[in-house]
């Protein structure tokens, strides 16, 4: 059976699939073995590929991150860190939304997940924003533009997955995020700080005071240590990603005894939420393998290849035609499925342009953080809808100006490749 022909074949199921309402899992599954049986090999094979996609190492680390940041959503670490930033930053125009901003970077680098993180500091924020007066629906933008922060700044459960699938160092990508999201975040700061100053939303009221830091700093420092040792054993050394997501759920249960806020239900809680999403996960590493297998044997990403660069081989053009398809399949496709269905369409072809795996990988993330933004499948959007009690549109404008200054950071990591490997090569990951 000819490539083209292969194409239509297992594209066509997958959209068949989809469309009747199937899960993406499901639907990769059911693509792989409509293929198979147009070809000679075994169907053995799908039942060998979903146990080699289940045991990578790993993906262990995705259950533990996860089960560290239901934890912590229990312990009562959010204040911390928001009084810490509230006392530097909370002083200046739009203080509220620059705190709000500021904190998510931080509990970014607790969570490795984007939706806990708009949970986590806009349960506190946004009431705070609306009760100073600033309009609600740009609080619930603010905190779920913030949020999405939390699949860029290490740990990132997105990063983990196309480490896998792109065979790369994932503590090398935790690093390479580490200059990224910190220019995204302090642009999205900025963005708060000249909106706020705009718009005349006051500050705190409170002039800076070093005193009330040190206090702040000093209350929470139990939480403000925890990337230090999480990622610390990381980059020194000590320990893999995988072993270090065990460390990040030691510490959040220890964090949890310190302030007396884990029950056993909480705990037991948290196990579950930890099970469901990994579970979820490995769904879809099983059959995407399959289904990526079979798109390799054919050479499919071959042909896509040379149809993209019948319209330009410059690689920057390349990554703006990938990126702007990726900005449309994020408005209806979850994170981690996007990953593992169209890294192993997407890499080869870039591949052959020059481009570096670890610079579409961070542009991936950065682009699916937008995907958290953008209706129907906008995860952080419901999340702060709850919160809030706006209506999805309604938090879906307060994003607007957020998802504008995204896509042109998009743009600015595309033509400046160097922001998003250096911290990469900088660890020795090659």
């Amino acid at each position: 059976m000819g490539e083209y022909s292969m194409t239509l074949i297992l594209f066509g199921a997958l959209t068949t699939a989809l469309l009747l309402g199937i899960p993406m899992g499901f639907s990769l599954g059911i693509s792989a073995l409509v293929g198979l049986f147009f070809t000679k090999i075994p169907l053995v094979f799908m039942a060998e590929t979903f146990f080699s996609g289940a045991e990578i190492f790993p993906l262990i680390a995705i259950p533990g991150f996860i089960l560290a940041g239901n934890i912590m959503l229990k312990t009562g670490v959010t204040e911390k860190i928001i009084n810490v930033i509230h006392a530097l930053a909370g002083h200046v125009p739009g203080g509220y939304a620059v705190v709000t901003i500021f904190s998510c970077m931080f509990f970014a680098s607790l969570s490795g997940s984007g939706p806990a993180t708009t949970a986590a500091i806009g349960s506190i924020m946004i009431p705070a924003m609306n009760k100073a007066g600033y309009e609600l629906k740009y609080a619930a933008g603010v905190a779920s533009s913030g949020g999405t922060l939390g699949i860029l700044i290490p740990p990132s459960n997105p990063m983990i997955i196309y480490g896998v699938m792109a065979n790369l160092s994932v503590a090398g990508l935790f690093m390479a995020g580490f200059l990224p999201g910190i220019i995204l975040g302090g642009l999205l700061a900025l963005q708060c700080l000249v909106y706020g100053k705009v718009k005349g939303y006051v500050a705190t009221g409170e002039t800076f005071s070093l005193r009330r830091l040190f206090r702040a700093i000093y209350d929470g420092a139990p939480v403000l240590l925890m990337p230090v040792f999480v990622l610390g054993s990381i980059y020194g050394g000590f320990a893999t990603a995988t072993e270090a997501s065990i460390v990040a759920v030691l510490y959040s249960v220890t964090l949890g005894l310190i302030y007396r806020k884990l029950t056993w239900e909480d705990f037991c809680e948290a196990l579950v939420k930890a099970g469901a999403l990994t579970g979820a996960v490995l769904v879809i590493m099983g059959p995407s393998m399959a289904f990526g297998k079979l798109l390799t044997m054919y050479e499919i990403p071959v042909k896509v290849g040379q149809l993209i660069m019948a319209v330009s081989t410059d690689k920057n053009i390349v990554l703006l035609m990938i990126s702007l398809f990726l900005l449309f399949v994020g408005t209806f496709m979850e994170t981690l499925s996007t990953i593992v269905l169209l890294t192993p369409l997407f890499l080869p072809i870039l591949k052959t342009i020059g481009c570096d795996p670890v610079h579409f990988g961070i542009l991936f993330v950065v682009l699916s953080e937008v995907g958290f933004l953008t209706p129907p499948l906008g995860v952080n959007l419901y999340v702060a809808s709850a919160i809030s009690g706006l209506t999805l549109e309604e938090v879906s404008k307060g994003v607007i100006q957020f998802i504008i200054l995204m896509c042109a950071v998009v743009v600015l990591f595309i033509y400046w490749p160097q922001i998003c490997t250096y911290g990469y090569y900088l660890a020795g990951s090659r």
